[in-house]
């Protein structure tokens, strides 16, 4: 299948980027930097990557960075090889109840990276659309697509000591009677996902305070703040996801980590969701990189929860 890139509104030219500081993006093999002026944002990863995983792993984002520059996601971590970056995934994908791929493990599941477009706002901001189609060799023969993706990301110019990226995401199933589901026990865990590093000393603040990570999912409202020694030479810094309140299953719960694993806003859990055919399951979340601190009034105003 012929893929393509569109790039439209855009200018790569450093010394203009560096003048406005808008948001911009540079092609290199395997996919695109997304770029604030001279500074980097983060990488999307359209071809599969050269790592120990097979060919169908694409389609996420890694590196990610804090404003300082520091990189904050994993990619392909020994101790769970198929965590990548920021990316969304479930372990049951079913249709007429009978599993048919993988997306977490990339068991019997292929990311088809379609389409990428770049457009810019009269703000500044970056807006990167991608289209992807999910194949697998267990539903007809991985001949045909059983679910469209659209992801539309929105980078923001930093802002004081952080920075906002909003993803919103558009599932729409292509077979009769397909479901989403998360991992078939107590966790539940699936849906979006971040691959952090984790220093010691991390602390997981929600929208009413300190949250402590079960082994099972917690509580936390709308948001996880996951805060700490991540920056440069160990300065504080941190990652927020936010869950927007118009999805499905809202709040969610969440699955956290304080040593080597992902960050998960839960979605559906362990029953899975039922997709109407042509019909998009919509999704949407923000992520705030920081340096230093935030506090709870900047990162519900940066949510924008009003005009979302």
């Amino acid at each position: 299948m012929k893929k393509t890139i569109v790039l439209t509104g855009v200018c790569l030219l450093t010394g203009i980027n560096g003048l406005f500081a808008q948001i911009s993006i540079e092609k290199e093999d395997g996919g695109l930097w997304i770029l604030d002026g001279s500074k980097r944002i983060a990488f999307y990863q359209k071809e599969p990557a050269g790592t120990n995983l097979p060919d169908e792993r694409s389609n996420y984002l890694h590196p990610l960075y804090l404003p300082d520059g520091t990189v904050i996601t994993e990619n392909a971590p020994d101790d769970h090889p198929h965590h990548r970056g920021v990316y969304w995934a479930w372990h049951q994908i079913l249709i007429n109840g009978r599993a048919v791929g993988d997306s977490w493990t990339l068991e019997n599941f292929v990311n088809e990276v379609d389409e990428v477009g770049f457009t810019r706002d009269g703000q500044g901001n970056g807006i990167l659309q991608t289209k992807v189609l999910w194949q697998s060799p267990a539903w007809k023969n991985g001949k045909e697509a059983l679910l469209h993706e659209t992801a539309t990301y929105t980078f923001y110019p930093q802002k004081s000591n952080f920075r906002r990226i909003t993803i919103d995401l558009a599932l729409t199933s292509l077979a009769d009677h397909l479901q989403l589901g998360g991992s078939d026990d107590e966790k539940g865990y699936g849906g979006f996902s971040v691959r952090m590093k984790l220093p010691d000393d991390m602390a997981f603040i929600g929208e009413h305070g300190e949250v402590e990570p079960q082994n099972t999912a917690v509580e936390a409202g709308n948001y996880i703040n996951m805060t700490g020694p991540v920056g440069k030479n160990g300065s504080p810094g941190g990652i927020v996801i936010y869950a927007h309140p118009e999805n499905q299953s809202t709040p969610p719960t969440w699955i956290l980590r304080k040593k080597a694993s992902m960050q998960n806003a839960v979605f559906p859990g362990r029953k899975p969701v039922d997709l109407q055919k042509s019909v998009p399951l919509k999704l949407s979340y923000t992520l705030i990189l920081y340096n230093g601190r935030i506090n709870a009034g900047t990162i519900l105003e940066e949510a924008k929860i009003q005009e979302r």
